[in-house]
């Protein structure tokens, strides 16, 4: 088994950039996950708060990003973004600006959707106590919205990594990236990819017991929310 994994050593130029490619992936799409996330929470916020031509620009934005392929996303961050606005710009910030923008748009309707399951009534007995629509957003919508969004934000990163593979179009070196050189150098492309597939496994596995752990808290201090 040994051996037919490492095919003698030919699977080298593999092993020696699994570790750097699994951490460029994981920057890539935890910094992409976080930026979208807060991205995320503004446009939910000025959907919810803003007015109708706010609330159309949002709406304009979000079904044009979910309409649209990520790959298309990532030519157009990395190719027309730089020409139209005369700027330089890496494959590493092109690829994080567009899973974030990406992601902000999946995730504003995740959240969207997890604050329309809070009653209503809850925000009239907060103002009703005196809170300003900030203190509403934090102390009673938020927390239970994050807690009901947990799940499908977990399912969101998940794609979000796997999609980073897609970073390979533009010469990231992440770990897609370093499966595709390690087959060019080896021939070996039944025991390289089998080898990346686990890796990404392992990387979507720890995520899971992450959202898990956090679902758990929130649920020990929203020990009521359902």
């Amino acid at each position: 088994m040994i051996d037919w994994l490492t095919a003698h050593g030919a699977l080298r130029p593999f092993f020696d950039g699994v570790l750097q490619g699994a951490g460029v992936t994981l920057y890539t799409s935890g910094l992409a996950f976080l930026i979208g996330l807060g991205l995320g929470l503004l446009l939910l916020v000025l959907r919810v708060s803003g007015g109708a031509a706010v609330r159309a620009l949002v709406a304009i934005y979000v079904s044009a990003i979910r309409g649209t392929p990520l790959l298309i996303q990532l030519l157009i961050a990395y190719y027309v973004i730089p020409a139209l606005f005369d700027i330089t710009i890496s494959p590493v910030a092109a690829g994080v600006l567009a899973l974030s923008l990406n992601t902000a748009a999946y995730g504003s309707e995740i959240m969207r959707g997890a604050l329309s399951t809070i009653p209503r009534g809850q925000t009239a007995a907060a103002q009703a106590l005196g809170m300003n629509s900030w203190h509403v957003w934090r102390h009673v919508l938020l927390p239970q919205m994050f807690h009901r969004a947990i799940p499908p934000l977990t399912n969101e990163y998940t794609v979000l990594l796997k999609a980073s593979s897609l970073l390979s179009i533009i010469a990231v070196n992440e770990l897609a990236t370093v499966a595709r050189n390690a087959t060019l150098q080896s021939d070996l492309p039944l025991q390289v990819f089998s080898a990346t597939a686990a890796v990404y496994f392992v990387i979507l596995l720890c995520a899971s017991s992450i959202s898990r752990g956090i679902e758990r808290r929130f649920a020990k201090v929203l020990p009521n929310v359902h």
